[in-house]
Formats: C-alpha cells, sequence, structure tokens
C-alpha cells in the first residue's frame, strides 16, 4: 500500500455515508433472495467478492451534499452496483476471465451463459428498482450512462489489435467505457439530493475526471500491479491485443527500431512470459508508467477543483479524499 493510500482509508472516505452503505448491502442482499435456487447460489458468490462499492459511494456522498430520501437514495446507490455487477459479469465471460478479487468468476464457476443471463437480470433489475420507485429522471441518467458504456466497450473491441492508436482517442475510449458510469453515479446522487443544475453539472464532470483517471490507473496495475493484492492476473490487456495509454507513451517515446521490435513481441505474436519482463522494461524506460500516473494526477486535481467550492461538510471531504484515493492506488 502507498502512503497516500495509507493516510486515505476507505473507511474514512464512507464514514459520512457508512449506515446507507450497510442500507444498500440489504437491499442488495433481498434483490439476490430469490426461490430460485441458481440466483441465490450466484448472488452469494457475488456478495463474497463484492469490491469497494465506489459507485454507490458516490451517489451517496453526491445525494449528501443536498437534503436526499433516505430510502429513495439508497435504492438509486443500489440500481448503479447492480448495473456495474452486470458489465463485470458480461466483461468476465467476453475476456474468460477466472479471476476477479481474487476468487472464481460466475463463469468460471458456472459457465459462460449462466454470467451472460446473470448479467442481463442484474441490469434489467436495476431499472426495474428505479421504476418502481418512480425515480424516471434517475432512471434515465444511468440508461444514457449504460448507453455510453457499451458504446465504448464496442469502441475498444474495434481498437483492438490495432498498435498506432493516439493518446486522444483512448482517452475518448476510456472516457465512454468507464467513466460514463462514475459521472452517472454522481448525476443520479445530485438529482437525488435535490441539487440545483449548476451543481450537478459540477459534480458529472467530477465523476468524469476521477473515472479518467481510476481507468489509467487501472492500466497501469495490469502491467505492473501485484497480482496476489489486485485478486486478477496482470497483462490480460495487452495479451488480448488492447493498447492502453502506458504503451502508447512508451511507443511514441521509443526509437523507431525498439517500437518496431516491441510492436511485434506484442501484436505480432502475443507477448509470451518469456518476453514480459522486456515488455515492462520497455513501458517504464519509455516513461509510459510515469506519464500515465501523472495524467491520472492532473485529472484527480481537476475533480478535486470541480468540488473544492462547495460548502464544506464530511461528504465534501470525502469526494475529495476519494479523488486523491483512486488517482494513489497501488491495486
Amino acid at each position: 500500500m502507498s502512503t497516500d493510500e495509507a493516510r486515505i482509508s476507505g473507511d474514512e472516505i464512507k464514514a459520512p455515508v457508512r449506515r446507507e452503505l450497510d442500507l444498500v448491502e440489504e437491499e442488495l442482499a433481498r434483490i439476490f433472495s430469490t426461490e430460485i435456487t441458481l440466483v441465490s447460489a450466484i448472488g452469494r458468490h457475488l456478495n463474497a467478492v463484492k469490491g469497494k462499492r465506489a459507485r454507490p459511494t458516490l451517489v451517496l456522498l453526491c445525494a449528501k451534499l443536498g437534503e436526499p430520501n433516505p430510502v429513495s437514495t439508497v435504492k438509486v446507490a443500489a440500481a448503479v452496483e447492480l448495473i456495474h455487477t452486470a458489465t463485470l459479469l458480461h466483461d468476465d465471460s467476453i475476456d474468460r476471465s477466472h479471476l476477479r478479487r481474487g476468487l472464481p468468476t460466475i463463469n468460471r464457476l458456472w459457465n459462460d451463459q449462466v454470467s451472460v443471463i446473470m448479467g442481463d437480470h442484474l441490469f434489467c433489475t436495476a431499472f426495474r428498482l428505479l421504476h418502481d420507485a418512480g425515480l424516471f429522471d434517475i432512471a434515465s441518467v444511468f440508461s444514457r450512462g449504460a448507453d455510453r458504456l457499451t458504446f465504448g466497450e464496442m469502441f475498444q473491441m474495434d481498437l483492438r489489435g490495432q498498435m498506432d492508436v493516439s493518446e486522444e482517442t483512448y482517452t475518448e475510449m476510456i472516457r465512454l467505457k468507464t467513466a460514463a458510469l462514475f459521472a452517472a453515479s454522481c448525476e443520479a446522487g445530485s438529482l437525488a439530493g435535490g441539487l440545483p443544475p449548476d451543481h450537478l453539472e459540477k459534480l458529472s464532470r467530477y465523476g468524469e475526471h476521477i473515472g479518467i483517471a481510476f481507468q489509467m490507473i487501472d492500466d497501469v496495475l495490469d502491467l505492473i500491479g501485484d497480482q496476489e493484492a489486485m485478486g486478477k492476473p496482470t497483462g490480460n490487456d495487452l495479451r488480448d491485443g488492447r493498447i492502453t495509454l502506458p504503451l502508447i507513451v512508451a511507443l511514441r517515446n521509443a526509437g523507431d527500431a525498439e517500437a518496431r521490435r516491441m510492436t511485434d513481441i506484442i501484436f505480432s505474436k502475443g507477448p509470451a512470459d518469456s518476453d514480459w519482463n522486456d515488455v515492462i522494461d520497455f513501458v517504464v524506460s519509455n516513461e509510459g508508467i510515469s506519464y500515465t500516473r501523472r495524467r491520472a494526477a492532473e485529472l484527480g486535481a481537476k475533480a478535486r477543483a470541480c468540488v473544492e467550492g462547495f460548502d464544506p461538510s464530511p461528504a465534501r471531504r470525502s469526494l475529495i479524499l476519494l479523488a486523491e484515493r483512486l488517482v494513489s492506488r497501488r491495486k
């Protein structure tokens, strides 16, 4: 754990919404408790491998900047977690991933068909939850966010195997693929808190900035992260032909001969285990890692600037701390 991560704990960030997050867990447990044995079994496994709940936390913190209805806001936070989990189930089946957060994936324990259909079920359940609560404006926010997310996934597939992707193209792709749901979480939380349009716009920008930064750091960790700490294998992006910012920068900075050699290793035959240290050395020595971390830090600073004008409160402080923690994480 880095110094910054040790200084800023997840518990500290979540403190203003700890009670609401507990209610989100109860809501998710209720949703997974059905008469269908398979759904209940999958639900128990998903609860066992739950992540940091970053998106529900964003919903709740943004709502706390206003005057939220506690019951409906918990439903909004649960809905975004269902949408996020649905995308993970689909991603694991598409990527043939067998490990997430240190435990087997749904497609590993059952099969790809079960994983995809369960993802569909969670996605539909999220919108039914919002519809039944009469939260139609928030359902529209998540609908637009989910649309951008899926478009971003298709964008990434379209770029697969290409070696001449620009930094601008990459950034636009992750703005859609990853940041869209972060921004939607903040926008939905703002609506749940009854905030005015100018505040909503600032918080949506905050979410987009930290979402892009989050993905940049994820791409760094896919190259140099600790597999045991992360709970999943590293190197998946390059092995699947997905170019990310650290490699884009390294190829840009390297000499022509070195760049051609590395391109051949990665894209012509795929990096073998014996090539992996060479790939990492190439990216590190050509400043791919350091540049990407600097870009993420710049976005973190922009995110903090979006909320520093709000009245001081525990929720505002947590949003500032969250932006700092996301860009300094090591897992």
